[in-house]
């Protein structure tokens, strides 16, 4: 699995339709870094697709970023992991040291 920080992300080197077609899905790119980041989530899981078959079909995971804290932090790491709905995709949630926090109080 390749977990990918939504903010930037490097990519191989893509043909120029597939990055068109990423740019259109919702993707940005900068290029004075060369990074990718993602701007819109419509259409993520199209992304996650493209990405995927770009890394030779490796699952692709984003990094979640905390509502409570801001940290970045991967689903894998997330108790919730197998139930949830949204897992895997750009969002937001609660990492699992403010989740516990949240429970003890």
């Amino acid at each position: 699995m390749k977990v990918l920080n939504k903010k930037a992300f490097r990519l191989p080197f893509i043909e120029r339709s597939r990055f068109v077609t990423l740019m259109r899905l919702g993707l940005g790119f900068d290029k004075a870094r060369g990074v990718y980041h993602v701007e819109n989530y419509n259409e993520v899981e199209k992304v996650i697709d493209i990405i995927s078959d770009i890394f030779e079909g490796e699952e692709i995971s984003f990094l979640q970023t905390c509502i409570s804290c801001g940290k970045d932090f991967a689903c894998s790491d997330c108790m919730y992991n197998v139930p949830c709905e949204t897992k895997n995709l750009p969002l937001q949630c609660i990492c699992s040291s403010c989740l516990k926090n949240t429970e003890t109080e």
